[in-house]
């Protein structure tokens, strides 16, 4: 199904009720907001319960702090390399 929608003053955008009814969206339901590229844009619905529950389960067992601690020093590096200023700290 294909519908034209309209984005309203305060940047809402209204799913039709047919839409909503035929996909079981509700008052609340959540969604990710996906840019690609050429300008699209899609909307993805997740279930933030769904999603913590299956993040535990890949995760488990994964050393987090050694991950926080890569990217953190990988960030400090490219922030020295690309603002000079930082680098004299």
């Amino acid at each position: 199904m294909a519908a034209v929608v309209t984005v309203d003053k305060a940047g809402r955008i209204v799913i039709p009720r047919g839409t909503r009814h035929s996909h079981g969206i509700r008052a609340g339901t959540k969604f990710l907001l996906v840019e690609g590229e050429n300008g699209l844009l899609w909307l993805e619905r997740i279930d933030p319960r769904e999603l913590s529950d299956r993040l535990r389960r890949e995760m488990r067992g994964v050393d987090l702090d050694a991950i926080v601690r890569r990217v953190e020093s990988e960030a400090n590096r490219l922030a020295r390399s690309r603002y000079r200023a930082l680098a004299r700290r």
